[in-house]
């Protein structure tokens, strides 16, 4: 007796393959769930985040610029686990097999979503803990607050930020032959090549990946009569600084590097993708990208 397979192209041959794509996400999901790092990394975050408080005679803004990159060690866990499962990838399926790698990478990108979810929380625990300090310090005498929150263009950085965690881990673990190699390399990344003090001047600030604001916006030299200025405006001299500069936060800022994240997302998940598809993963990544640096540069005080 002999047991006839459906062709691929057949209504039941489409069937199934409909049925696997679910099946592989619910498999991939359960890998990156069980995978310590990320999880160890969202304690190290929340221990960052936690112990970031603002100190007498800490610099203006300390602790709120401190705030933001707490979410490193969680973005280094999610790119470690999704660099594990899309090195799997890196074996090539027959040209015969009834799921091709283009469906296998998607399946492996939808189990990895949930992280965004992780970001998310992570994002409205930032800003429960602001208020339940109370606020954070920006400026100093005559133009300070005690009562400093992140606003919520802010706060969604994160969620973009969980994004280019998983599209980083997907390219790097794709295209690099050997896994050892993608830990280190990822260390750096998220801890040393994209640390915010690297972009704090303002032409390289629309390209940062870990934003952090305020902005400084220079309003006079040291012999500026600070009394003189808007007394709404935040304002930081010296000592601290070798003149007189406004910290200004800007929503529209905030808003526009969201879009520039996206798209970076977009281009590092064309790295990784097979070549069905590629293309138009670049090119949406690219028009994104550049919309992002675009608007920052005219939004940017």
């Amino acid at each position: 007796m002999s047991t006839t397979v459906p062709g691929l192209t057949s209504p039941a041959g489409r069937t199934i393959r409909r049925r696997v794509l679910p099946a592989l996400v619910r498999t991939e999901s359960l890998r990156l769930l069980r995978n310590p790092v990320p999880w160890l990394g969202l304690a190290l975050s929340v221990w960052a985040l936690w112990t970031t408080v603002p100190e007498p005679g800490e610099w203006p803004g300390s602790s709120y610029e401190g705030v933001t990159p707490t979410v490193a060690p969680l973005l280094f866990g999610i790119s470690v686990a999704v660099a594990t499962t899309f090195h799997r990838g890196r074996t090539e399926v027959a040209p015969a097999a009834p799921v091709q790698e283009a469906r296998r990478a998607l399946a492996r990108l939808l189990a990895a979503l949930p992280f965004l979810v992780v970001t998310a929380g992570f994002a409205a625990l930032i800003g429960w803990r602001e208020h339940d300090l109370g606020g954070l310090w920006l400026g100093m005498e005559p133009g300070r607050t005690t009562e400093a929150f992140h606003t919520v263009a802010e706060l969604s950085q994160h969620v973009a930020l969980g994004l280019v965690a998983v599209a980083l881990g997907a390219a790097l673990g794709r295209r690099v032959s050997r896994l050892a190699a993608v830990l280190p390399a990822l260390f750096v990344l998220w801890f040393v090549a994209m640390t915010y003090w690297l972009f704090g001047a303002r032409s390289v600030t629309p390209f940062s990946v870990i934003q952090v604001q305020p902005v400084p916006v220079p309003v006079g030299p040291p012999s500026t009569d600070p009394l003189s200025l808007p007394a709404d405006w935040l304002l930081v001299g010296p000592p601290h600084t070798s003149g007189w500069d406004r910290q200004l936060v800007s929503e529209s800022l905030a808003w526009w590097h969201d879009v520039w994240l996206l798209g970076l997302a977009l281009l590092l998940l064309a790295v990784a993708w097979p070549s069905e598809g590629r293309r138009r993963l670049a090119a949406a990544g690219l028009v994104l990208a550049v919309l992002g640096v675009v608007g920052q540069q005219v939004v940017i005080p």
